[in-house]
């Protein structure tokens, strides 16, 4: 998958970041998501939610952690804001963090019930986060490794 996608991206003339952000994060998430639709329209919400943060928990502390952590220390440090720029980085943090502590609120707010008004504003928050994604490709539009 991996070699795929950077060969995509270079005939496509486009960073492999955006590439794997958009086809492979959504390709490795993609059967969670199906798992968490399945219970939840068996009225089993919690464990909806609880498959949704916990495959994302284990993606980003085991999934993506533990070979960087392998890599790094066989191979020396690994330079991440070379290849995706600063500003991607800081605003890839900033909606991830934005997007949780909105989970939490309206979750909170509305007896710990995801409604379908709130996945909606997910919906349109993903959707946000695809077009950044595309315009931080375009050299020119977002600071980061396309404008350079």
């Amino acid at each position: 998958m991996v070699a795929w996608l950077e060969t995509s991206a270079c005939v496509l003339g486009v960073p492999t970041i955006s590439l794997s952000l958009l086809l492979a994060a959504s390709g490795t998430s993609l059967p969670n998501c199906l798992v968490a639709m399945y219970v939840a329209k068996k009225g089993r919400g919690t464990t909806a939610v609880s498959t949704v943060f916990g495959s994302n928990i284990f993606d980003i502390l085991i999934a993506l952690a533990l070979p960087w952590a392998i890599y790094s220390s066989i191979f020396g440090p690994i330079t991440v804001f070379e290849s995706l720029g600063f500003g991607t980085a800081y605003a890839l943090t900033t909606i991830m963090i934005a997007t949780f502590a909105l989970f939490v609120i309206l979750s909170a707010t509305n007896a710990w019930v995801v409604t379908h008004p709130h996945a909606w504003i997910y919906l349109a928050i993903y959707a946000a986060f695809v077009v950044y994604v595309i315009l931080d490709a375009i050299p020119g539009i977002v600071p980061g490794p396309a404008s350079r």
